[in-house]
């Protein structure tokens, strides 16, 4: 397996991505998957908030006081998220589209001053559209991760998770196949998408290496042309291993 990570300059919010891949001249072959920043696919589609308009209702207010936070981030939280299952001084912690995350995914770097970055609005449709552009145009058959940064609980430092996917099966059901001495599998499930998405978020970096898009060439994938959705990665919060034991008053 090999792994490009492609440098991009500086953009503005807006810009066209299909484009801005294509300046790149990078030479994809058959099969190739694009690990792109969701950061990156946010500014392309212009997926940013100026702080000054938001308007903080009480529950924000309440919630800011609380844990010690900007009331509007407080707010756009409440708005990007499913669910508040607790908060530390200067985070909410969410789930938002199946995932779990400090204030639903908020994003302040990498931004113009007093703007702040969310999520694309539809991750999957915007992988599909790429994917098919890309088809269209090179006449090259690719998958397309859009990544995310992510905390994991009682580790230090970020790792990957994929928020949105097209052209294979982004997990792997292994149960019934057998382990080195034969016994069979009887609830794992191999979660390829964010695996990839691990993979891109290490080639990409953290701070300012302006590389918000990796190829992985040669992994082993289920290619599919099915449309994917969260709901074929995540699971309920009632029923998560982690989540299931603990409560909140701020469960919503």
């Amino acid at each position: 397996m090999e792994i490009f990570p492609i440098k991009i300059p500086k953009k503005s919010a807006g810009f066209d991505l299909f484009r801005t891949i294509l300046e790149s001249k990078f030479t994809f072959e058959q099969d190739d998957i694009l690990v792109i920043s969701s950061k990156f696919v946010s500014m392309s589609e212009g997926s940013l908030v100026d702080l000054k308009t938001v308007k903080v209702s009480r529950k924000a207010k309440n919630l800011a006081s609380k844990f010690k936070m900007d009331e509007r981030i407080a707010q756009l939280t409440l708005q990007e998220s499913q669910h508040i299952v607790s908060g530390i001084p200067g985070f909410l912690l969410t789930i938002s589209n199946g995932m779990i995350a400090p204030n639903a995914g908020i994003d302040k770097s990498n931004s113009l001053p007093g703007k702040v970055i969310v999520y694309p609005k539809d991750s999957f449709r915007s992988a599909k559209l790429l994917r098919k552009k890309l088809y269209d145009k090179l006449q090259i058959r690719t998958g397309v991760v859009i990544s995310d940064s992510r905390l994991m609980p009682t580790r230090i430092g970020c790792t990957g998770i994929a928020i949105g996917v097209s052209g294979f099966e982004p997990v792997e059901d292994l149960r019934g196949r057998k382990d080195l001495f034969g016994k069979k599998l009887r609830v794992t499930f191999k979660a390829t998408a964010d695996c990839l998405a691990t993979l891109g978020v290490f080639a990409m970096g953290e701070a300012n290496e302006s590389v918000p898009i990796v190829v992985v060439r040669g992994a082993d994938v289920n290619k599919t042309d099915r449309r994917l959705s969260m709901k074929d990665m995540a699971v309920e919060p009632g029923i998560d291993i982690y989540l299931r034991n603990l409560s909140s008053d701020y469960m919503q």
